[in-house]
């Protein structure tokens, strides 16, 4: 699974292409991280990326038991 992250760029290009959206894009509510080459992502904060995680998994676990979370992001 992979969570919701933007860079800069991403996000000027979605705000341009979707001038109304909703998506939470704040960069003062992300935790910003440096990818291998060097640029600024920004991504959920650690506490709000554990709350996402468990409620994912619990509803996985509900609906599809023997199925396995392989990656998480």
């Amino acid at each position: 699974m992979i969570t919701h992250r933007f860079t800069a760029g991403a996000k000027a290009t979605l705000l341009d292409w979707y001038p109304g959206t909703t998506l939470d894009m704040d960069e003062a509510a992300r935790a910003r991280k440096l990818t291998k080459f060097g640029s600024a992502k920004y991504v959920y904060r650690t506490e709000t990326m554990a709350e996402l995680r468990g409620f994912l998994e619990r509803r996985i676990a509900d609906r599809l038991p023997e199925a396995r979370v392989l990656y998480w992001t």
